[in-house]
């Protein structure tokens, strides 16, 4: 099916545009890892969004979601890898299948911290972004696996039925059940080791030999998801009417810059997805 619009993120931004899309009768589509604004939901209590004060972030988000589904929006449970523009229309690259789009807002929020020191050097050379893209090459290995996305348990329990060991550094609770191979390690990773290959990870706790690292987060480098897409600093650099520098691309909420808050991301959202409506009359199929 080739959709009206792709929305990448399902955080505040991402569920506003959303809805506003139904009420413009646009056919979307949704993708997110599944957690759905993990950082708002980490927030214990949210004292200034308009009209429902003194909320836990969880209790925001569990009511916006609710709402973008209501508006019979299609979503897809999976990160996006990459997304590739064709002759009027896109090709958006998940884990497990293809999916196509006239246009596309990205919404996936911002990294809250920075990548890993040699990460960026390692992409490629044991360092991933994705498990069931690459966990078959790291067969009987002992490997990494460093996550802050309690949706990505799925995906360490695919590793562990492929790799030989599996370290995993991750900060929210765990299955009581686990598989035997994986081993939860102490330590805040800090540096990725290796000249041709990765070869360790060093922590605070001391380093761990590695064959290879997977890094599963809810945001991956914004540079490595569509060709063509212009950054300012860390953020996607945007036009008055939210347009990347990609045709037919959009972008809303903590991506685009600060301040990070939600009134600011909800409102970006329902504006950017105005403006991917605009552009649709415009190109037509």
């Amino acid at each position: 099916m080739l959709y009206d619009i792709a929305i990448v993120g399902g955080g505040p931004a991402g569920c506003s545009a959303a809805v506003t899309a139904a009420n413009r009768s646009l056919s979307a589509l949704l993708l997110d890892t599944g957690d759905f604004g993990l950082a708002l939901r980490k927030s214990a209590l949210v004292k200034n969004y308009l009209g429902m004060p003194d909320r836990s972030g969880a209790e925001l988000m569990d009511a916006f979601t609710a709402h973008m589904k209501a508006a019979g929006t299609t979503v897809v449970p999976h990160k996006v890898l990459s997304i590739l523009p064709r002759e009027k229309h896109f090709y958006l690259a998940t884990p497990g299948e293809v999916y196509e789009a006239r246009s596309i807002l990205l919404c996936p929020g911002a990294s809250h911290g920075k990548p890993l020191e040699g990460e960026t050097a390692m992409l490629g050379k044991g360092v991933t972004y994705c498990a069931t893209c690459d966990g078959y090459l790291y067969r009987g290995k002992t490997i990494g696996v460093v996550t802050n996305l309690p949706s990505a348990w799925e995906e360490v329990e695919f590793l562990a039925g492929v790799a030989g060991e599996v370290k995993l550094w991750a900060d929210f609770p765990l299955p009581e059940k686990r598989p035997a191979n994986v081993q939860t390690m102490e330590g805040k990773p800090r540096k990725v080791l290796g000249e041709e290959r990765v070869e360790a990870l060093e922590t605070t706790a001391g380093t761990e030999k590695l064959e290879g690292l997977f890094l599963l987060r809810e945001t991956d480098p914004l540079d490595r998801l569509l060709p063509g897409l212009r950054l300012d600093g860390p953020f996607i650099r945007v036009d008055d009417n939210l347009a990347t520098s990609v045709e037919g691309v959009f972008a809303a909420g903590d991506a685009v810059g600060y301040p990070w808050q939600i009134n600011k991301a909800a409102g970006e959202g329902q504006k950017a997805l105005l403006s991917a409506a605009s552009w649709l009359r415009e190109n037509p199929v």
